[in-house]
C-alpha cells in the first residue's frame, strides 16, 4: 500500500499566488484611482472650509487679510485663521494639514504641498489673478496637474 503525505506541491503553491498577483494587479488601479479621488474630496472640501474662515475673518476685521501676494507662503494665512483675537480661531487645523518650518506653519493639501491663497485687501494694487476680484482665490494642484480651485 502507497502512503500519501498531505500537503500542497511547490506547483500549487505557485499556481495559487500568480492568482493572487494577477488579481492585485487588477485592483491595484483601481485602489490607486479610488485614493486619488479621495485626495480631491478633501482638497475641495479644505479649500471650502477655508474660504468660510476668511469670509469669517472678514466679517470680524474687515478686510480678507493684509496686502500680500500669497498668504500661505508666509504663514499669514494660518497665524490669521488661528487667532484668538475677536470671534478667533476662525478654523480647527490637525497637525497633519500642515507643514511647520521653525515658527512658520502653512496650510498643506494631501499631496503634500502648500494651497496658494492670495486676498486682495485694497480692491487690486497686488497682483491678485482674477477669478474673484476683490476677494481670495484658493487653489491647489494635484500630482497629475489637475488644479482644483474656489473659484469654478
Amino acid at each position: 500500500m502507497r502512503k500519501t503525505e498531505s500537503g500542497f506541491t511547490l506547483l500549487e503553491l505557485l499556481a495559487v499566488l500568480s492568482i493572487i498577483a494577477l488579481i492585485a494587479g487588477f485592483l491595484f488601479p483601481t485602489i490607486s484611482k479610488v485614493k486619488e479621488e479621495g485626495k480631491k474630496a478633501k482638497a475641495k472640501a479644505m479649500i471650502e472650509t477655508i474660504s468660510i474662515a476668511l469670509n469669517a475673518y472678514r466679517t470680524d476685521w474687515g478686510v480678507y487679510g493684509p496686502n500680500e501676494n500669497e498668504l500661505n507662503s508666509s504663514g499669514t494665512l494660518y497665524n490669521m485663521l488661528t487667532t484668538t483675537k475677536k470671534n478667533g480661531p476662525y478654523i480647527e487645523l490637525k497637525t497633519r494639514d500642515l507643514k511647520i518650518t521653525g515658527s512658520v506653519k502653512k496650510l498643506t493639501d494631501p499631496w503634500g504641498t502648500f494651497y496658494s491663497v492670495y486676498v486682495d485687501a485694497d480692491g487690486g494694487s497686488n497682483s491678485i489673478p482674477s477669478h474673484n476680484r476683490n476677494s481670495f482665490d484658493i487653489s491647489c494642484t494635484t500630482t497629475s496637474g489637475i488644479v482644483i480651485n474656489n473659484w469654478e
